[in-house]
């Protein structure tokens, strides 16, 4: 599995680098990083429930790019990476979020994830990452801090990862555990 998911990350990456940001004039000289100035995502969700990652960045010139999301899970390892492009006004600073829907299994309460995000430029520069732990339980409150309302109604993407039960991983011996 980790052969397969390094292949996938570079192609990824040699396709995202063989990518142009077409009308966005950016400083000589390669340019600032983009800064991811703010960040929230509750700590615990149920499965099922959709869990958002709210971010708030922005670019003194005006070229993000995109948004770079990889997701690490105990006992699993990393899953492919994921690019959400960010394009218009957003180019220059956004407040929003990004979504991850997860399955109703149950089992998902034994594991822990952490997701890294980071911002990219049309130049390569990248801002710092963050991270976000993630757990499932049945008796998560999802509530929303006052200073995420606003960006609640700017959806930037989804991260397109299909997470699974580490409980319904590869055994070892060919066949695939399912409690």
């Amino acid at each position: 599995m980790f052969k397969k998911n390094l292949i996938v990350i570079l192609w990824l990456l040699l396709l995202a680098g063989c990518t142009t940001c077409k009308g966005v004039k950016t400083a000589p000289g390669g340019g600032e990083p983009p800064i991811i100035l703010d960040s929230y995502a509750a700590k615990s969700i149920r499965p099922g429930a959709s869990w958002r990652v709210y971010l708030r960045a922005q670019d003194v010139d005006g070229d993000i790019r995109d948004i770079v999301a990889v997701l690490w899970q105990s006992g699993v390892g990393y899953y492919s990476t994921d690019i959400t492009p960010v394009k218009g006004a957003d180019q220059k600073d956004f407040a929003g979020y990004l979504f991850l829907r997860t399955p109703t299994d149950s089992t998902l309460l034994w594991d822990e994830f952490k997701l890294t995000v980071l911002v990219r430029d049309c130049q390569g520069n990248k801002s710092e990452p963050i991270n976000f732990p993630l757990r499932f339980d049945y008796g998560a409150k999802e509530e929303l801090p006052g200073e995420w309302q606003m960006s609640a109604n700017h959806r930037l993407g989804a991260i397109m990862i299909d997470i699974q039960s580490s409980q319904r991983y590869n055994t070892g011996n060919g066949a695939i555990r399912d409690h």
